[in-house]
């Protein structure tokens, strides 16, 4: 990724109160995504009771539109489904902090 700062989306879902275990699979199981030419980041970041999604790339926010826009690739996000409790959403940044010496 180049130098410029990048972009950040997170996405949060509450889990259903069984599907702790699925989730833990499906992350393991979750490929790299095809986000075409677009140099993205993907984690999971998973607790008991929530699931959460960051995405970082250079013109993030463009790029996970086309990509929920596209029958194909978000197909990926389907398997998840079932197991919220409740609609995925995003969480916008609001404060950064930096350490510096």
């Amino acid at each position: 990724m180049s130098g410029a700062p990048l972009e950040r989306l997170v996405l949060v879902a509450r889990l259903k109160a069984d599907a702790y275990e699925r989730a833990r699979e499906l992350a393991a199981a979750e490929p790299a995504g095809d986000f075409g030419e677009a140099r993205i980041r993907r984690s999971i970041f998973l607790s008991p009771s929530e699931v959460v999604f960051v995405i970082e790339g250079d013109d993030v926010g463009a790029q996970a539109r086309e990509w929920f826009d596209d029958p194909v690739r978000s197909a990926a996000l389907s398997s998840w489904l079932p197991h919220f409790d409740g609609p995925l959403h995003v969480a916008r940044e609001v404060g950064v902090g930096e350490s510096r010496p």
